[in-house]
């Protein structure tokens, strides 16, 4: 195998599985309604099934470091996409109990994914990291935005929402074909175990008391958590607030995807931009300015507006989340900062989430939770505001 034919070889398996890890998640919003129908599920089971990938995300940004120590980055991925193709193609056939195992399953293996793959991007294309980057944030987006909207339609002509979840086996099973052929060409510059344990694990011991008494690492938790939470919720309990609005499954779905869509061109453009960007501080109070007021025209049912808001502003805030995170820390004590503040936020992003269904029951409408979620990117700009300008965490 020439190196040039590894290089593309790689870049595709990365992007395949990019594919396969928003899917999994963003096509049960939409088929909720139809999923509570055939089991006849609670607002409280609802919304648990749809917190539990988000508190995966978490407890998978603690976990990723220990996995790839035991198997390496690159086999760690390997069973991890295969525990996800599993996952996906049992979870629904089996009622409740099946769907939050499979549900589970799925969730924690998208979510040390989540940790890996940038590590790889970095050993496998080092001269190319942004531009990867990019690529690997711009399949992600566009999946989800696929998976959102088409979902109603593929199970409207397969007339089951098992087999709609199930469609995704197809990019899933062709992700592990690749990534196997990728394996028997592997990047000279992986760290061995040992290394791994010397540089992560190690240090997470070591900084997590100076990470946990940082005022950073608060305000950073509290920028990404909400706006986590806020992405979340959408993604999550959008097309069943639109549906009892009055709005078509199909045409409930097609808002979703289009707030998970209409803001990648954005988000790209700044992403690439924020090392020239002087005040990051009154950027993240911008765009999250411009999230809440998506969160308002929702409330005020005006959705076209909503969804085209909250998609701009939430696709500006991940990265510029992750860009603090990165930004404001010494190198050593980064890892640290990472898994705690999106450990910690994903925690909380699951919570407000399954929060959601509670309060639609007691109050008997969707408005309470939408003020909450308002109220919360306001807290979220102060935050992102607090956060960049806050001094960074120094080794001791």
């Amino acid at each position: 195998m020439t190196k040039r034919f590894g290089a593309w070889l790689a870049l595709a398996a990365v992007l395949i599985y990019a594919l396969v890890l928003r899917p999994p998640l963003a096509a049960v919003g939409p088929l909720l309604p139809l999923i509570d129908q055939d089991l006849g599920l609670s607002l409280g089971q609802q919304g648990f099934l749809t917190a539990i990938p988000v508190f995966a995300f978490g407890v998978g940004a603690f976990a990723g470091p220990a996995l790839a120590k035991r198997l390496g980055l690159e086999r760690s991925l390997f069973w991890l996409l295969a525990l996800l193709t599993l996952a996906m193609a049992i979870r629904g056939w089996f009622g409740f109990t099946s769907l939050v195992i499979g549900t589970t399953v799925a969730g924690l293996a998208i979510a040390v994914s989540n940790v890996l793959l940038p590590s790889v991007i970095r050993g496998r294309f080092a001269k190319h990291v942004p531009q990867v980057t990019a690529l690997f944030t711009t399949v992600l987006a566009i999946s989800a935005s696929v998976a959102a909207a088409s979902a109603v339609p593929i199970e409207a002509a397969l007339g089951n929402w098992n087999l709609t979840l199930m469609v995704w086996l197809a990019p899933a099973t062709l992700a592990l074909a690749l990534w196997k052929l990728a394996l028997k060409n592997p990047v000279k510059s992986e760290p061995s175990p040992h290394q791994l344990e010397t540089r992560e694990m190690r240090g997470v011991s070591r900084d997590f008391g100076l990470v946990l008494r940082s005022r950073v690492t608060w305000a950073i938790f509290g920028f990404f958590g909400i706006q986590s939470a806020g992405f979340y919720v959408l993604l999550s309990w959008l097309p069943t607030v639109l549906i009892e609005r009055g709005y078509t499954p199909e045409a409930a779905g097609s808002l979703l995807g289009l707030a998970t869509i209409v803001g990648v061109p954005t988000g790209l453009l700044l992403a690439s931009s924020f090392a020239k960007i002087k005040r990051l501080d009154l950027l993240a109070l911008a765009v999250s300015l411009v999230t809440s007021a998506g969160f308002l025209a929702l409330e005020l049912e005006q959705s076209l507006l909503a969804c085209i808001l909250i998609g701009l502003g939430q696709a500006a805030t991940f990265p510029l989340s992750l860009t603090m995170i990165s930004t404001k820390a010494d190198k050593a004590i980064t890892p640290t900062l990472s898994a705690t503040t999106q450990g910690l936020g994903y925690v909380f992003a699951g919570i407000v989430a399954f929060s959601m269904a509670g309060i639609r029951e007691a109050s008997g409408s969707w408005s309470v939770g939408i003020w909450i979620i308002f109220a919360l990117t306001l807290v979220q700009a102060f935050c992102g505001f607090a956060a960049d300008r806050a001094k960074p965490i120094k080794a001791a």
